[in-house]
């Protein structure tokens, strides 16, 4: 499954560029904001994953996967399906 980012990171760009001038955001909200949004949809194309190819299991590699709020997001993904 492929993934784009393109257009999520334009339009925080687009936020930063505006909302952090007049003071109504900070960087550390757009990052949080962002990291949130996009380990929200990796967590779901997983799901979406293991659903298609009947897994239980998923393996995180990489830099990204060493990110301990992914690791946690992932976790309850998953055992939120051993559930039901």
């Amino acid at each position: 499954m492929d993934v784009s980012f393109s257009g999520l990171l334009t339009h925080v760009e687009q936020l930063a560029k505006t909302k952090l001038k007049t003071g109504e955001v900070t960087k550390a909200d757009l990052c949080f904001s962002l990291q949130e949004t996009i380990f929200a949809m990796l967590v779901e194309i997983t799901e979406r994953a293991m659903a298609h190819a009947g897994a239980t299991e998923v393996l995180m590699v990489g830099g990204v996967a060493c990110n301990v709020r992914l690791q946690e997001m992932m976790q309850l993904m998953v055992e939120d399906r051993e559930k039901g």
